[in-house]
């Protein structure tokens, strides 16, 4: 059997080890564990606060993975805990910044709807999320974006399903009234 040929590609029991390590003071294993978690939490980070903040925020999340990583309790969940640390450091940029805008205040836009469901979002989606809160966007982007359960993105936001649940709601709602405001004639 082969070894990974890509970081990203690493096993979770390999993940784990490198989490126990790196709690044990092992320097390369921090290192290898926020060098493999950096293009995930950068391409997550940047769909939910934008390109602008996305440099920041994930500087930020790596201090605060680095400086909490030892009162991990569960070293195979440090993907979630990470996805957890980005969203709310990235949720409380965006409220500072004031970065969302009320639907009824936004000016309408152009969308193109993307024919390749499967792959990355394109702008015209990713601009979209601008139209939807922060708390509802993390929501959107960890349940669609992540295929994660409403359970999973619920643990990792540290909120209560239900709570994701009226958030996933909120989120569709907005995006399909801004759609449909997009399409009539002025």
């Amino acid at each position: 059997m082969h070894a990974p040929s890509h970081p990203k590609e690493s096993s979770p029991s390999d993940q784990t080890l490198l989490v126990l390590l790196a709690q044990a003071g092992d320097r390369a294993a921090l290192e290898q564990l926020l060098r493999n978690s950096h293009a995930p939490l950068r391409r997550y980070i940047t769909r939910l606060a934008g390109t602008d903040l996305a440099d920041d925020i994930l500087q930020e999340t790596s201090i605060q993975i680095f400086r909490k990583l030892r009162f991990l309790r569960e070293p195979a969940v440090f993907h979630a805990w990470t996805l957890r640390i980005a969203s709310r450091i990235a949720i409380s940029h965006l409220k500072r910044a004031h970065r969302w805008q009320p639907l009824d205040d936004s000016p309408l836009g152009t969308f193109t709807a993307n024919p390749d469901l499967g792959g990355p979002p394109d702008a015209a989606f990713l601009s979209l999320l601008d139209h939807v809160s922060p708390a509802s966007r993390a929501v959107l982007l960890l349940h669609y974006q992540h295929d994660l359960s409403l359970e999973e993105t619920a643990a990792i936001l540290d909120i209560p399903v239900g709570t994701a649940k009226s958030r996933l709601h909120y989120g569709v709602a907005t995006l399909r009234k801004h759609l449909t405001l997009e399409r009539k004639p002025l």
